[in-house]
């Protein structure tokens, strides 16, 4: 059985793998986007004065936009995808549960906007020379495992979503930007309102996010990472609850319907 699910999980990320290097759309978001975000931060950054630009929340920032943009459009094509191909209650009605295939999806496409993050840093190392000195690697190591597993929670809820109702694609497609804007992904979450940060409280990478600059920082104490740590992984669980709620709610529908290309 373990043997069996490898196979089965080492063959989705396959399929998906090619999907996405054979997509020049899915490339742009991943590689032109980050950098088209990045050099605007670096702008704006010089015309307010500062020759030489904050790079964890200029250069990284934009390495993780493009994470969570990617995340995003793929989660959401995915679905999409199936759905316009009719494979969608294929997939619902074999064996292997939507949930699983969701997961191994997700998964792929979390790693795969690492590329994104690594191409900032080697930017910040070889343009920039930023200096590692100081970083906590312990504390930056953890927090992105947290932003990557709050990515994939958040994907799996939205490629639920989707599943659910193809009316719920035009909401997510306009969760990129607000979702940024909300966690600070270029900026410390501190410069925004109140009303605004309180909304934010409710998104998990928010939380991994500022752990992860306070340790590239060097300015993290343990009591304030425990705290980020503990707030992103109690909410990626939130996430992860109400996608396997969603899942139900899918088979439900199709139970009762027979497909999923009308809802």
């Amino acid at each position: 059985m373990r043997k069996w699910s490898l196979r089965l999980v080492w063959r989705q990320m396959d399929v998906q793998i090619r999907i996405r290097t054979l997509n020049w759309y899915t490339l742009l978001i991943f590689i032109l986007q980050p950098a088209i975000f990045s050099g605007v931060g670096i702008l704006l950054s010089r015309a307010a004065g500062n020759p030489v630009p904050n790079l964890v929340y200029t250069v990284i920032g934009g390495g993780i936009m493009g994470m969570w943009s990617g995340l995003v459009f793929t989660s959401t094509f995915d679905i999409t995808r199936d759905r316009r191909d009719g494979t969608l209650e294929l997939i619902v009605g074999s064996p292997t549960s939507l949930g699983m295939v969701e997961a191994i999806r997700t998964f792929t496409n979390v790693v795969a906007g690492l590329f994104s993050l690594g191409a900032a840093f080697l930017v910040a190392m070889l343009v920039f020379h930023y200096s590692l000195v100081g970083i906590d690697y312990v504390g930056a190591l953890v927090s992105l495992f947290l932003i990557m597993f709050a990515m994939w929670c958040i994907g799996v809820f939205l490629a639920n979503f989707i599943a659910w109702s193809r009316l719920t694609g035009a909401v997510a497609d306009l969760l990129e930007i607000p979702v940024a804007v909300l966690c600070g992904f270029m900026y410390p979450v501190s410069v925004l309102p109140g009303w605004m940060q309180a909304i934010s409280a409710f998104i998990p990478i928010r939380w991994a996010l500022q752990a992860l600059d306070a340790s590239l920082l060097g300015n993290s104490s343990p009591t304030l990472l425990l705290q980020n740590w503990t707030f992103a992984v109690l909410l990626s669980l939130l996430f992860w609850a109400l996608s396997r709620w969603l899942e139900g709610k899918v088979h439900d529908r199709i139970r009762i319907t027979g497909e999923l290309n009308s809802i």
